[in-house]
């Protein structure tokens, strides 16, 4: 036996060296999704409570976590969502403890730590206020002086931010919506801004009818557009942008993402609280 190891031990030598590059070969291919025949890769995206959109109790998860997850799909991809309180989602895309979140405007900051894909869709962003202390106004410059509740970690368009660095718009920031909404049914606040379906929504399952109806929406002041995001240093970050971004606008250009906003709001709508 140790002569016939003695005798092959360069072809030995070559069939292990071989074994080894390949090895490589099938690892680096399986780090950018192109393993032969293709492969399907599984992430976790952090997600907020955000109903219709987004939340874990909603049909489907909401409106936009399964057009993303269809869009996904389409693309080889099966995403796991797991759900974070507002500000703990963002950063966990952020700091890599995640793969990615979804239903983010880009911003400065935001854009350097992570990578965003073609809009989903766009949140129509409005002021609420009290029906019995209407607000005209024209340009957002005109609020200066009133009180303007904020989630903290929000992004309320880049003239709103620059506007409150210039001390023109004054806020007051809370840890969720909700809290807002009470800030501002107790006068607290004089505006808050949130997404109008958003707002509708959490109107109608945490406060009473008597409650919801002394509040009413303004006419929008910026229509944000909703992203998926993953974490810049990730891997397989641009690789799965790009899948993303092609099975989205296959959705799109089949007719089925209209099918399913228009599914998954109703479904919403009708779920029970």
């Amino acid at each position: 036996m140790k002569q016939w190891l003695a005798g092959h031990a360069g072809t030995i030598r070559h069939v292990a060296l071989g074994i080894i590059l390949l090895g490589w070969a099938l690892a680096a291919l399986a780090a950018h999704g192109t393993l032969p025949g293709g492969s399907r890769l599984s992430i976790v995206l952090a997600s907020d409570e955000w109903p219709p959109y987004l939340g874990s109790h909603l049909p489907d998860n909401g409106i936009l976590s399964r057009v993303v997850t269809a869009a996904f799909a389409r693309a080889e991809v099966t995403v796991v969502y797991r759900f974070l309180p507002n500000n703990r989602s963002l950063q966990s895309a952020r700091n890599g403890t995640a793969d990615g979140s979804l239903g983010w405007a880009p911003s400065p900051e935001r854009l350097q730590d992570l990578l965003y894909s073609l809009p989903v869709m766009s949140a129509r962003m409005v002021f609420f206020q009290r029906k019995s202390e209407q607000r005209r106004w024209t340009q957002l410059a005109d609020l200066a002086g009133l009180r303007i509740g904020i989630t903290i970690g929000n992004f309320y368009s880049a003239e709103f931010d620059r506007l409150v660095q210039q001390g023109v718009l004054h806020t007051d920031g809370a840890a969720d919506d909700l809290s807002n909404f009470r800030k501002l049914l107790a006068r607290r606040i004089d505006l808050f801004p949130i997404e109008e379906d958003v707002g509708q929504f959490l109107l109608a399952r945490n406060f009473s009818p008597a409650q919801a109806g002394q509040l009413s929406g303004s006419p929008a002041f910026w229509s944000a557009p909703l992203h998926v995001v993953i974490w810049r240093r990730h891997p397989q970050g641009a690789e799965l942008i790009a899948r993303f971004n092609r099975g989205l606008q296959a959705l799109q250009s089949s007719g089925e993402f209209e099918r399913m906003v228009r599914e998954t709001r109703l479904a919403c709508q009708r779920s029970q609280p």
